[in-house]
């Protein structure tokens, strides 16, 4: 059997039980396009079907524009809209539970699981978090780039984050996180508010998408002592695929690759999972204001959407990858952190 045959039968096999991808910013589309029916069946769903996903963490995110006042308003109707394209479909479903996400899987369904990144929705009310978690979020990073009642995020810049870390309502909401069984995200926290975390927790912890400093020195990003501190806990780290860098030579597969070797090696494979962040449909509708905010962001060529997954399990096999450490970066590191907290 020629080797790319074989490669592509390796593929197969390990795509069969269904990816986890920890990150992706599904439900402001969602919301934005609220008029429109069926947009996951019709724009998305061939995506993660060539892609092999079988769980993605599904983001409530809040464009500048909304808050503060359309905040609370907003980040609901996001949810509603999941569950109205989940009622159109029969491919997707919204799980709240390791139970629930094995049950999905069994039925050939992709199991969103609801996050939030930022708390902005809660404003300083923690009242609303139950509300939310009834809804079925099951996973909360505590800021974006932006200040908020809950603390700070970290820049995309070497230093200038917040030396402060969380608010006494950040610290509110993780405790009550912990309480209620929601898996805290650290993905995009400022340094300071990365260490309040760890410091008065007890259970794993996750960063649901991020890149390591040492490609890329900035605060947004995860320094090596932050990576290992996760891994301690035992905890994942979902790499994402948006590769910013000063060099557009960087932005290549073996880049992405390199990445996730690097905190193989640095963290432990038990440690590593994806967290792809394909926004590129989002990035392409923002205004030029918006993307100010942001240093030049480029995507890798051929890979800035779900149906590319493939492409990075056939680069790590062409490494010499075992299938049973791309079982665990695939879906079973993640998997292990949901069957032990949801």
């Amino acid at each position: 059997m020629p080797i790319e045959e074989t490669i592509e039968a390796r593929i197969d096999k390990l795509h069969q039980p269904g990816l986890v991808d920890m990150h992706f910013d599904l439900l402001m589309e969602l919301y934005e396009r609220r008029h429109d029916q069926n947009v996951i069946n019709t724009d998305f769903l061939h995506q993660f079907q060539a892609g092999g996903i079988g769980v993605m963490g599904a983001a409530i995110y809040l464009s500048d524009r909304y808050l503060p006042e359309m905040g609370l308003r907003v980040a609901l109707d996001q949810v509603a809209r999941l569950c109205a394209e989940v009622d159109q479909g029969e491919q997707v479903a919204i799980c709240r539970s390791y139970a629930e996400i094995i049950q999905a899987r069994e039925a050939g369904k992709i199991a969103f699981i609801i996050t939030m990144e930022g708390v902005e929705a809660l404003g300083n009310d923690i009242d609303l978090l139950r509300v939310f978690f009834e809804l079925g979020v099951r996973s909360i990073g505590l800021t974006h780039a932006r200040r908020n009642m809950a603390g700070d995020g970290g820049v995309f810049a070497p230093s200038g984050s917040s030396p402060e870390g969380l608010t006494n309502f950040g610290r509110t909401v993780v405790r009550q996180c912990e309480e209620l069984g929601i898996i805290v995200d650290l993905a995009h926290l400022n340094p300071a508010g990365f260490d309040d975390v760890l410091a008065m927790t007890s259970r794993p912890l996750m960063i649901s998408h991020t890149n390591p400093r040492r490609y890329f020195d900035m605060e947004r990003n995860s320094s090596d002592e932050q990576l290992k501190q996760v891994a301690d806990r035992g905890g994942v780290i979902g790499l994402g695929a948006v590769l910013i860098s000063a060099n557009n030579a960087d932005l290549h597969l073996d880049n992405f690759a390199d990445q996730i070797e690097y905190v193989i090696n640095l963290a432990g494979i038990d440690a590593v999972g994806l967290g792809f962040d394909f926004f590129k449909f989002l990035q392409d509708k923002m205004t030029e204001s918006e993307k100010k905010r942001f240093p030049p962001i480029e995507f890798i060529p051929n890979f800035t959407n779900h149906s590319h997954a493939r492409s990075i399990t056939r680069k790590l096999i062409e490494r010499g990858h075992s299938d049973g450490d791309l079982e665990k970066i695939l879906y079973g590191n993640f998997m292990r952190l949901f069957k032990e907290l949801l």
